[in-house]
């Protein structure tokens, strides 16, 4: 994925997203604990993103350094799609337009499983909200996935006792409410949620949306 700089301007000033660099990660967990509970990400998997080509993970800083978001994505597969929301991989072949029972065209070479996009976290800090800025990162990672060929996105949102954080950046995006899944993440243990203060008892929402691709590039 990028390894650019992308400066960002709203009416509240002016941002940039940038890729994560290893003297980040301790501050960005700190802020990812804060947005979607303690633990559920660990330092090893946000070493991993780094230079990475299949997944990202950007932070949104000010003029002045300051960490005001991130945003968390990478390339993935329908039936790893439907395993991450507990739904038959048929819904979500279906809904990319796989089909489970698609012909199998004789060829001496095995067809690469076509690649989905999946928006994994979204997160700004408290004093930076309600200034769109979630909108706009996930239209940066959309223009991205799309640039790579990808047609279909997925996101699993939280829900917190029936609301949504992310609904309203959802919809300005243009996203499509797909299913509801059952307390996915109580099998984490270490999770601390914030909703339920302790081990997590949320449901989740998967969403997706089918976006115009650029031209494809090799992964």
């Amino acid at each position: 994925m990028t390894q650019e700089i992308q400066k960002i301007k709203t009416f509240c000033g002016e941002f940039y997203l940038r890729p994560l660099k290893k003297e980040d990660i301790e501050e960005t967990l700190q802020l990812m604990d804060q947005c979607v509970g303690e633990n559920l990400y660990q330092k090893a998997e946000l070493e991993q993103t780094i230079g990475r080509q299949d997944r990202a993970l950007l932070l949104l800083k000010t003029a002045e350094e300051e960490l005001a978001g991130y945003i968390y994505y990478y390339l993935t597969s329908a039936d790893q799609i439907a395993e991450d929301a507990r739904l038959a991989v048929q819904k979500i072949r279906q809904v990319c337009g796989q089909g489970a029972l698609a012909p199998v065209r004789e060829s001496r070479s095995v067809r690469k499983p076509q690649l989905v996009g999946k928006l994994q976290s979204v997160g700004i800090k408290e004093a930076f909200r309600r200034q769109g800025l979630a909108v706009l990162m996930m239209e940066y990672a959309l223009a991205q996935f799309a640039g790579k060929g990808v047609e279909n996105v997925f996101i699993i949102c939280w829900n917190a006792g029936g609301k949504v954080p992310l609904e309203k950046a959802l919809q300005k995006c243009q996203f499509v409410h797909l299913s509801s899944a059952k307390q996915i993440w109580y099998d984490k243990k270490d999770l601390f949620c914030p909703y339920c203060k302790g081990r997590c008892k949320c449901d989740a929402e998967v969403y997706f949306k089918r976006i115009r691709t650029g031209n494809p590039t090799e992964t």
